[in-house]
């Protein structure tokens, strides 16, 4: 991968993660104007070290642990706020937002590998009634010309294909 693909990688990642980011700075700051400072020094940090970050592993940890830092940083910075930092409040509050996002993002791509399994004429229902359009069941059967009735039917079956599959996956996986 040329220095480019991955800068521009890097930066499709941290636009998928960006709103996660902002939530989480909020929780660790408390403050939303402090959360924004902090946001800007993740971002100052995050680009001079990207090119250290390995495509393909946990883009969310890494981030996180840099934000982790921004945030320790913030809080060392304002010395009438030390008690929060050693009572480990800290640490554990970055831990379960991490975690929480790092199931999301496990369920996600079981989900895209589970897509990718059904037959064609299911994924195409799908994707006529959860794309960004987000049409009704009803209009998914007036455009594909079928009775609302099999359109409800084959969609309850598909979310539960689904979600059998992404449950397997992620067993499998030792996620869940």
């Amino acid at each position: 991968m040329s220095q480019v693909e991955h800068s521009e990688a890097v930066v499709r990642l941290f636009s998928q993660h960006q709103r996660w980011l902002s939530g989480y700075l909020m929780a660790l700051t408390g403050n939303a104007n402090d959360a924004e400072d902090v946001f800007q020094e993740v971002c100052v940090v995050m680009w001079q070290e990207h090119e250290k970050f390995e495509i393909g592993t946990n883009f969310v940890s890494w981030l996180s642990t840099i934000a982790y830092h921004q945030v320790q940083k913030f809080w060392r910075e304002r010395k009438n706020h030390r008690n929060f930092l050693r009572q480990g409040i800290l640490s554990q509050i970055s831990e379960c937002l991490t975690q929480d996002v790092e199931l999301q993002e496990s369920r996600r791509q079981a989900l895209g590998h589970c897509l990718k399994k059904l037959a064609e004429s299911d994924r195409h229902l799908v994707q006529y009634r959860y794309s960004d359009r987000k049409i009704t069941a009803k209009a998914a059967a007036r455009e594909l010309e079928r009775p609302i009735g099999s359109v409800y039917k084959a969609l309850n079956r598909i979310r539960k294909t689904l979600f059998e599959c992404v449950s397997r996956k992620l067993n499998t996986e030792g996620v869940v």
